[in-house]
């Protein structure tokens, strides 16, 4: 599975267009400001996309959604207990932040376990609920990657002052549901630099939780 990054600068989010080079199939995740950038990637690389997913609704990981949905028609993938935020601009947070309200609906509910599946691509879905109620995390076994969102950064962790984020239910959702994986794995983060499980579980043994906590 190839891996292109596109990010967005104001908030340094990471959106990932995932495809298999030989069927040039693939998706799209967290599409969020950049979303030319995006469509511009898709377009050079004639990439047909079969899906939009989302890590969680959060403004800064769906605002491109829209666009990248008119272009290539897939649908908007995510749990259902981000439905509310994702339709709901203050709880996305698009209205101040952003600028520009931003209301959207589900096409396609996921639940842990289930599995997306393009040709040549297949991402197992692992609920992290925390950072938001729905929080998703998309799972590659046989590339040894996953894609963590507002999850698991870096030597960090994601946010949960936000509406409906719960501290004690994210530190729950990394211990085991990401901490377990092979060490090998990489981490992509939805926003910064690439790391992986085994220097993660390492930064997370030795740090409580709250000691990694920043603003993203």
């Amino acid at each position: 599975m190839k891996v292109f990054l596109v990010v967005t600068r104001e908030y340094d989010q990471n959106c990932y267009c995932c495809f298999d080079q030989s069927t040039k199939e693939g998706v799209v995740i967290d599409p969020g400001l950049n979303h030319e950038g995006i469509v511009s990637f898709i377009r050079g690389e004639e990439i047909k996309i079969k899906y939009i997913l989302l890590t969680h609704a959060h403004f800064d990981h769906i605002s491109g959604a829209s666009e990248i949905k008119d272009y290539t028609n897939a649908p908007i993938v995510g749990h259902p207990s981000d439905a509310e935020i994702l339709y709901d601009p203050k709880l996305n947070l698009s209205g101040g932040s952003y600028g520009s309200e931003i209301s959207l609906s589900f096409d396609y509910l996921v639940s842990d376990g289930d599995v997306i599946a393009a040709s040549g691509i297949e991402l197992k879905v692992v609920a992290t609920p925390g950072h938001t109620p729905g929080g998703l995390c998309f799972y590659s076994p046989q590339d040894s990657m996953i894609f963590t969102g507002d999850t698991l950064f870096w030597e960090s962790v994601g946010r949960t002052d936000l509406p409906l984020g719960d501290g004690r239910l994210l530190t729950r959702s990394i211990k085991e549901k990401l901490l377990t994986l092979p060490g090998d794995t990489i981490v992509y983060p939805g926003h910064g630099r690439p790391t992986d499980i085994k220097h993660e579980r390492g930064i997370h043994q030795s740090m409580d939780s709250d000691m990694l906590r920043r603003t993203l």
